[in-house]
């Protein structure tokens, strides 16, 4: 390791062969990754650098900048389920500029932009058999919404697409998918938990395309619990998830992509179904709250959608539920977020 770091301090360039599977499906184990040397302050959200960090070095993808002087980046491996935590300017080795695989270079972003095209397409497909069906249906979030928010392709895997369908329509949505090749996976944290489920509430679907893997998951609920063990009426009312889960589904809204028409959910419904989203994941993940800053800031929140998203809020008893997210939200993002709703999303 030290010929590494005085052969990288002589050279603006170098590369590394690459090891593990942190970085799959974008990096595979003996890949050559080639790295420039870039400044700290040229790096950017979805870069992917390589790091020396207790005595180790990886390559893994930047979550999270921090705009201070002297500020840090969390990165984290695309395959790995945690952050690698604060990465400071001195632990930085380089940026990837491309890599080599079986002798042909290739540039990792291209990857996803191949993949978020074909899964594009395949969304389409299953958006439109949805419609000719009739079914009642919107998407919660994925693809579409990143490219109607964005304007742009992902710099990552897309990992799944979030339906929200009507239980009316749950199996005629089960059978398209079906035909169309998709199998259904088995998302349970254990057979203890898949035991003790009285309902089911989000299922996945799948399936490999060009090389890579697509999946479809159909909620019949705003589902936004941790434990997804069934009614759990003493935590949150059933009534209340079916309430959300309605008006979900009835405000839903219409919005165009490459000509495409795609179903989403109203902005505020939106904007809250995110917040949601997030605490679901125990509020982990920059990069859920930074694509939430994202939507708040296109939608331009002014005093109709304030009082609109206070009534919800209220309404639904989500106060305990994103009230810490919009505090983060204004604290590291400092997200357009009026004071007077942070007051009224606070406790109960």
């Amino acid at each position: 390791m030290q010929n590494i770091f005085k052969s990288f301090l002589q050279t603006s360039s170098f590369s590394l062969k690459a090891e593990g599977s942190s970085m799959l499906p974008i990096l595979h184990s003996e890949d050559v990754v080639y790295y420039r040397k870039t400044s700290f302050t040229k790096l950017n959200v979805n870069d992917i650098i390589l790091i020396q960090k207790s005595k180790k070095l990886f390559t893994h993808r930047i979550i999270y900048t921090d705009d201070k002087k002297g500020g840090f980046l969390v990165t984290k491996g695309d395959n790995n389920p945690q952050s690698d935590g604060k990465i400071y300017s001195r632990q930085i080795m380089g940026k990837v500029i491309k890599a080599k695989r079986n002798g042909k270079e290739f540039d990792p972003n291209q990857i996803y932009l191949l993949q978020s095209s074909s899964y594009f397409q395949e969304i389409i497909i299953i958006k439109s058999l949805f419609e000719k069906k009739k079914i009642d249906f919107v998407f919660l979030k994925g693809l579409p919404l990143h490219l109607y928010s964005e304007n742009t392709h992902p710099r990552r895997i897309y990992a799944d697409c979030d339906v929200l369908v009507n239980k009316n329509d749950f199996q005629k949505a089960e059978r398209i998918l079906f035909k169309q090749g998709y199998k259904k996976q088995d998302s349970s944290l254990s057979m203890g938990q898949k035991s003790m489920k009285d309902k089911e509430s989000e299922l996945a679907y799948y399936k490999v395309i060009n090389g890579f893997v697509v999946t479809f998951d159909l909620h019949l609920e705003v589902v936004f619990m941790m434990t997804q063990l069934g009614r759990l009426d003493s935590l949150y009312p059933q009534r209340l998830i079916d309430g959300l889960t309605e008006e979900c589904l009835k405000t839903k809204g219409q919005v165009k992509i490459d000509n495409e028409s795609f179903k989403i959910l109203d902005t505020r419904y939106q904007i809250l179904y995110l917040a949601l989203h997030f605490f679901h994941h125990n509020y982990q993940g920059a990069f859920r709250l930074d694509f939430l800053d994202k939507v708040i800031r296109k939608s331009k929140p002014n005093g109709d959608l304030i009082n609109q998203l206070i009534k919800s809020v209220k309404t639904y008893r989500l106060q305990n539920f994103v009230y810490p997210v919009f505090i983060l939200l204004k604290k590291y993002y400092q997200t357009p977020i009026p004071q007077s709703f942070l007051i009224s999303s606070g406790g109960n």
